[in-house]
Formats: C-alpha cells, sequence, structure tokens
C-alpha cells in the first residue's frame, strides 16, 4: 500500500512541477485573460506542491525502509532456525550474518526510497506527453512521445550492463564477512598454531578484492552520470529546444509556450537522472535481494504437516523406538539401513559406533531435525513425522560435544531451558551438574558473566553448564552425544558425575567412544554399517 501511495505522490510532485513550468510560460505571454499576479500565483503553488510531495516521497520511503528491515531480518532468523544444524553447514556463517545485515540495509533501501519512485520515473514521460499536447502543441507532443520508449530501453541496457559487476562486489563482500567472522571465532587457535599473519594476509587479500570490486561499481555508476549528463540529458534538452523554435516559427507556439515546453521536457529525464543518483542503491539492492531470497527459499529438510497438532501427554513417558529406519544425505550414499532401537522408561542405553557411523544422525533424527526415508522414529509412543516440532524439541533434553555459551550471564544462558524458572530452580539445577561450589565462588553469583562464546570458564564447566540446562527443561529423555570429548580426564569425572545426577530416573540414550562414559549405561548398542546391533 505504501509503495502504491509514494507511485501516487511521485506523480503529483511530477504534476505540479510541470503546473509551475506552464505558469512560467503564461507568465511570460501574460495569456488567456489571467492577470500576471494569477499566473504567478499557480507558478508558486506550483513549485510548493511539488516540494511537498517530494518530501512526502522521502518519508514514506524511509518509513518503508525502517519497517522491511527488521521484516527481512525475522524472515533470515525465522529461515536459519527452520534449516536446523543439519543444513546450517552448508552455508558460512560470516556469509548470513553478511547479508542479514548489510545486505538487508541494501534491500529495504532499495525497495523503500528506489523501486517505487523508479516506478512513477518510469511512467511519467506518459504523463508529460499528454501535458504537453493538450495545454500547448499536439504536435509537440507527439514528437516528446518518440522519446517515451527510450527511457526504459535504456533504464533496462544499464542494469544488464552493470549486474555482474554488483554480482561480483556482493560476492567478494561475503566471502570477506566470512572470513573475518572465521578469524575472529578461531582466534585462539590461529595464536596457538602463530598463523595469525597468514591469517592477516588472507584478509589483507580479501579485502583488496572488495575495494577493487567497489572501484569497479562506482567507476560504472560515474560511467552512466557521464552518458547521461553529456548525451541523453544534453540531446533531450537541445531536441526540446529545436522543437520549440521550429513550432515558433510555424506560428504554431507562443514563446512562452515554446520556453515551458523545454522546461516540461527536462522532466521526462527524470528516471535517467534517479539511476545516476541512486545506481549504487538500486544494484546493490538487488544483487542483495536475489541472495537473501535464494536464502529463503531453500527448503527446511523438516517442516510441520498442515493442521498437525500436539499429542496428549502419553501415558509411556521416556519411551525412544526407531522401526525400520533408514536414511542417507545422498541417494548413493545410505547412514542408516533398517535400523532397530528400543528405550524403555528409564533405561540408559549407550550407542557405540566408528566415526561417521551414523550416531549424531540418530540423534538428529529424534530431536526432528531430520526426516528418515524410511521407517518410524517415534518417542513416547508418538511418531515423529505426526507431531509438531515444538512438541518433539520439548520431549528431549540434550547435551551436545561442544556446548554454546551467550555472551550474557549465567543467569541468562541457564534460563534459555526454562524461562519462568527461580533463582532456587536456577541454584538447584547448578549443584545437580556439581556447580554448586563454581558459582558460589563467582563475583556475582548468578549474574556472572561468561564471556563471549562461554570463554571465561573452563571447557568442563561450560559442559556442566548445559548438563544444567538439560535439567532445567526436564524432559523425560536425555540424549547425551559426547559429552566428554572435548575435556580432560579431571572434567570428565565430574561431568560424568553430575550426568549420574541428572539422568537419574530419566530415558538417556549416550553417544559416545569413551569407555569411561560408555560403562554406566545399563546396555550398549553397536551401529555398524547402517543397523544397529
Amino acid at each position: 500500500m505504501k509503495r502504491a501511495i509514494v507511485v501516487v505522490c511521485s506523480w503529483a510532485a511530477a504534476l505540479c512541477l510541470a503546473a509551475a513550468y506552464l505558469a512560467i510560460g503564461w507568465g511570460i505571454d501574460d495569456i488567456a485573460g489571467r492577470s500576471a499576479w494569477s499566473t504567478w500565483w499557480i507558478g508558486v503553488l506550483g513549485a510548493l506542491g511539488s516540494g511537498v510531495c517530494a518530501w512526502a516521497v522521502s518519508a514514506l520511503g524511509a518509513a518503508q525502509m525502517n519497517q522491511m528491515e527488521p521484516a527481512l531480518r525475522h524472515s533470515m532468523i525465522r529461515q536459519v532456525f527452520a534449516l536446523g544444524p543439519s543444513q546450517r553447514t552448508n552455508e558460512r556463517a560470516g556469509r548470513v550474518v553478511n547479508s542479514a545485515t548489510d545486505g538487508v540495509e541494501r534491500v529495504a533501501a532499495y525497495k523503500g526510497i528506489f523501486l517505487a519512485p523508479m516506478i512513477a520515473s518510469l511512467t511519467t514521460p506518459i504523463l508529460v506527453v499528454i501535458l504537453v499536447a493538450m495545454t500547448i502543441d499536439p504536435a509537440s507532443g507527439g514528437f516528446l512521445a518518440i522519446a517515451i520508449p527510450l527511457v526504459p530501453i535504456c533504464v533496462m541496457g544499464f542494469r544488464k550492463a552493470f549486474k555482474p559487476v554488483s554480482s561480483r562486489y556482493r560476492h567478494a563482500s561475503r566471502q570477506l564477512a566470512a572470513k573475518e567472522l572465521d578469524a575472529i571465532q578461531g582466534l585462539g587457535d590461529l595464536a596457538l598454531m602463530n598463523a595469525g599473519k597468514d591469517m592477516g594476509k588472507r584478509l589483507a587479500e580479501a579485502a583488496e578484492e572488495v575495494r577493487s570490486k567497489v572501484m569497479s561499481y562506482l567507476a560504472g555508476n560515474q560511467l552512466i552520470l557521464l552518458v547521461i549528463d553529456s548525451v541523453f540529458s544534453l540531446g533531450m534538452i537541445t531536441g526540446a529546444i529545436a522543437l520549440a523554435l521550429i513550432r515558433y516559427q510555424q506560428g504554431a507556439i507562443s514563446v512562452g509556450e515554446g520556453i515551458s515546453l523545454v522546461l516540461l521536457s527536462s522532466i521526462m529525464l527524470d528516471p535517467l537522472d534517479r539511476i545516476g543518483q541512486f545506481f549504487y542503491i538500486g544494484m546493490g539492492g538487488i544483487a542483495a535481494n536475489k541472495e537473501i531470497k535464494k536464502f529463503i527459499k531453500q527448503t527446511p529438510p523438516v517442516v510441520d504437516a498442515k493442521g498437525v497438532k500436539a499429542p496428549a501427554i502419553p501415558p509411556q513417558r521416556g519411551e525412544i523406538r526407531l522401526s525400520g529406519v533408514s536414511f542417507s544425505y545422498t541417494k548413493d550414499t545410505p547412514v542408516l539401513q533398517g535400523a532397530n532401537l528400543t528405550l524403555t522408561q528409564g533405561e540408559h542405553v549407550a550407542l557405540a559406533g566408528p566415526s561417521g557411523a551414523g550416531k549424531s544422525t540418530i540423534s538428529a533424527l529424534l530431536q526432528g531435525f531430520l526426516r528418515p526415508t524410511r521407517g518410524r522414529v517415534s518417542l513416547n509412543g508418538v511418531d515423529l513425522a505426526s507431531a509438531p516440532l515444538s512438541w518433539v524439541r520439548a520431549q528431549t533434553a540434550v547435551v551436545e560435544q561442544s556446548t554454546y555459551l551467550f555472551s550474557g550471564t549465567l543467569r541468562d544462558n541457564l534460563l534459555l531451558a526454562s524461562p519462568a524458572a527461580t533463582d532456587d530452580q536456577l541454584i538447584e539445577a547448578l549443584r545437580a551438574a556439581h556447580l554448586g561450589e563454581f558459582v558460589d565462588t563467582l563475583p556475582g553469583g548468578l549474574d556472572a558473566r561468561v564471556g563471549a562464546r562461554g570463554l571465561a570458564v573452563s571447557g568442563g564447566e561450560a559442559q556442566r553448564i548445559a548438563i544444567a540446562r538439560a535439567f532445567l527443561k526436564n524432559a523425560s529423555i536425555m540424549i547425551l552425544d559426547e559429552p566428554t570429548a572435548h575435556v580432560d580426564l579431571a572434567s570428565e569425572r565430574e561431568i560424568l558425575a553430575s550426568l549420574e545426577t541428572v539422568c537419574a530416573g530419566r530415558t538417556t540414550l549416550t553417544i559416545s567412544h569413551r569407555d569411561a562414559t560408555i560403562k554406566g549405561a545399563d546396555r550398549v548398542a553397536t551401529l555398524q554399517e547402517g543397523t544397529i546391533r
């Protein structure tokens, strides 16, 4: 709706300006029974009206841009969550971040302050020709109409010519953002390997690539301005002057009408002027819009079926069942082939097997991030294919091999699992995870900051914070995916002791290679060659 209003306001601004130009001609000729004062008042009102409408176009465009930015970012965030971890690994985080920040700003600017005025500008020459034919001279209007098709042809030509330049710039910009984020996230490893200097060179090369593409981009913009000013603008005005002189000599128009004719012809150049002024915004927005649409249109691996509803709380809380489950990431490489596994309420089963056998794939299937190509996966007696994803994920609490802690306080990270939890419940969860003494020694207690990505705490402490989160979630099923893979032996003992407390009474599936982690299980299942034994 706002875009239509912007188009109408743009037309109104052009018509008001046209009225002012006509009034100038009338004032010079002092004709048609009007007094000089009334003629000039028409010009003044036309100029004021054009200014007000132009301000409205700018204000509405800015408002539309401000509304569009958060909407686009929300769409991208929803897509990130919809894709899940199995699909997000296909896209570098830095590229997604660049699209969600710089890319979104470019799309919002393109659609907010460029697109609607550009649509209006492309149709404005038709209004000008009609106005010239009605108020000055039909023949002159007919001659000016010849130039109407040239405007969209030039617009499309400029877009086609510089589209590759814009795409190359956006690609280089996203690559640089991805490399910078990789470097920041891997700063510790770079320091340990003394590879900071080498990474700095790579970033400098990527930055130089972006600079080169930007300069090509800006050179294209300047070339367009030069062509518009030296060819189209000069040609249009020169042609209009020649037309006015010829029609004046033929006695078809007066001096004032000739001047109005030349002034009105300048309005027909508005689309080309707008391209020159906003080429950078337009082409950058088109390229960013394309990449954002491509990202949002990716099909999530799992979506809720239409009309699906959460099932009632089932009687067999804590049951896991895989029945004839097959799955493959690609057609030629099956990961699971008719796998069967059952965990009864309160049972602790360890799932062992070589790396790449598909153990983490089973974890993803149980969390609803993937769907089996054949077979049935059920939790608490409910087929996951017939349950909403929110219900599926509410049934399980997961401790991964790598814990992500968000920048903020210990309290913030715990409340992710249970936003309504009280401080007493948070402390209880920490004590269950064997972190009671740890939190007592922290300055600020629950309000102590954990640092960016949890760097203010050790790896073992981070894992136990994840265990405390799992405890707070109070799910009937625990999934432990290599929970001690990245910690030392002392931390492993603490983590296993905390897991024994937290998992008591809950159905638990532990995925691990380590004997210390497996030995506490009631039984061990082995995944090999796609089947479970």
